[in-house]
């Protein structure tokens, strides 16, 4: 084998591995955004792609944000597994680049369910002992009564979401560049603008009984609907920019209360719901911030407090 031979195959080996970048960790559900990797500056023709992706996923090149054709996208895995991205360029001289970005997604931990635990095993107050004295001091007996709670009923709401939809066209500046030889006039194009659907829900509170009190035994407690998302809640989901997530349930009531911590504590904490395959989830967040640099100074602020460090705080973007 001659030095020419060798030298083809060192650099083809070379291009591979820079074609490849480390394997990074993302939940099930969330938005993965492919942005800021190096390319050529005289790249023409950008096409996007699933290598490889879990057997039950039903993802195809369709799903890719704003299209697969776009240089910059975003994509949301909707089972776990591993997700290897192919990016197809074509530069001015007809030459075909490759590039891969590899992800490996997992179902969104409930970082909170050991509160809820810990406010059940509160709410089991012990017994109250009563003691019975008899006529001669010496033969005192005590015995164990339990004593009857007087329980509040909350109020029942019922929730009623009313949903406008704004259509929008935003202009489609990218063109398909044509092949080797191939007329640019006979090249089909993309749609001249993309269409934009922007959703912002109103809810409405009806209050269907009022506040009472009744006995109720020791054993009973009285059950309490789920409530969905408040108006503050929706209008952070449709705010842009970046804010730190520290935690996320399925639970709402200690959700809300870890919420309740962090505004106590000077933060500007808030949640935001999601649903992920059939599950509502209530994710705890802090701020809202314009650039990734000043998210991750707030990051590093909250990762100070060993309580919240072990939560795994991290920053994702809003909007």
């Amino acid at each position: 084998m001659n030095k020419s031979i060798k030298l083809l195959m060192l650099s083809i080996i070379f291009l591979f591995l820079t074609a490849c970048t480390s394997r990074q960790n993302v939940f099930v559900g969330d938005k993965v955004d492919i942005e800021g990797y190096k390319r050529p500056s005289n790249v023409l023709k950008y096409q996007w792609s699933f290598d490889t992706k879990p057997p039950t996923s039903r993802l195809d090149p369709r799903d890719f944000i704003p299209s697969n054709y776009h240089p910059n996208v975003t994509f949301i895995p909707d089972v776990r597994g591993r997700y290897v991205v192919r990016l197809t360029m074509v530069n001015d001289e007809g030459n075909v680049i490759y590039k891969h970005f590899d992800f490996k997604a997992e179902a969104e931990p409930d970082y909170l369910a050991h509160l809820e635990k810990e406010e059940t095993v509160k709410e089991e107050k012990p017994a109250q002992k009563v003691e019975s004295k008899s006529e001669s001091p010496k033969t005192q007996s005590t015995t164990e009564v339990l004593a009857p709670r007087i329980v509040e009923v909350p109020k029942v709401y019922e929730k009623v979401v009313h949903k406008k939809t704004t259509v929008t066209k935003a202009p489609n500046a990218w063109q398909i560049a044509p092949k080797p030889g191939e007329d640019p006039a006979k090249v089909q194009q993309e749609p001249a603008y993309f269409i934009v659907d922007s959703s912002l829900a109103e809810i409405v509170e009806e209050s269907k009984s009022e506040d009472t009190k009744m006995p109720a035994s020791p054993v009973a407690a009285p059950a309490v609907k789920t409530t969905a998302a408040t108006p503050a809640e929706t209008a952070a989901a449709l705010s842009g920019g970046y804010t730190v997530q520290i935690a996320s349930s399925p639970s709402e009531k200690p959700s809300r209360d870890f919420c309740d911590k962090l505004k106590a504590e000077g933060y500007d904490a808030f949640i935001q719901t999601a649903t992920v395959n059939g599950v509502l989830y209530y994710r705890i967040r802090v701020g809202r911030y314009p650039s990734y640099q000043e998210a991750k100074k707030a990051l590093e602020k909250i990762q100070q407090n060993p309580e919240y460090r072990k939560l795994q705080p991290w920053i994702d973007k809003i909007g």
